[in-house]
């Protein structure tokens, strides 16, 4: 039913990427990877993005999961909470605004991680993980 009813045109432009129409879709920068020439593709009449420089694309899920770092779970509670806050829009001033159910969570590696710490920190998540299941012991 979100899939229908959030179009993604929206949630892309109020995450604030400006979208030209080129036939019948709408085409932009990609805020995933650095992008000189326009390589986001939106679909309105398909409800679907893709960008043809980082090869990531989707629905109005898969852009709140993107865009917001979270989980599938996390974007549609997000979605059905409130779509313009899925798309990290904030309210005018003096607006009053709904709190989300749904928590934050917490980034399970540093974002600032090389690619080595990065492996060794995932390692251990999983290693820390399996070690608490009584099944895999």
């Amino acid at each position: 039913r979100l899939k229908n009813e959030v179009a993604v045109e929206r949630l892309v432009e109020s995450a604030g990427i400006a979208l030209k129409k080129s036939g019948k879709d709408r085409i932009g920068v990609c805020p995933f990877h650095e992008d000189s020439e326009p390589s986001l593709v939106v679909t309105p009449a398909k409800n679907l993005w893709h960008c043809f420089g980082c090869q990531i694309g989707g629905g109005p899920i898969d852009w709140v999961m993107k865009f917001r770092g979270v989980s599938f779970r996390h974007a549609v509670e997000l979605l059905k909470a409130d779509p313009a806050l899925a798309a990290g829009v904030q309210a005018a001033a003096g607006t009053p605004q709904e709190r989300s159910t749904a928590r934050s969570l917490p980034a399970p590696v540093s974002f600032d991680a090389d690619d080595q710490a990065l492996l060794n920190q995932v390692i251990g998540y999983y290693h820390e993980t399996l070690a608490q299941s009584p099944e895999a012991l």
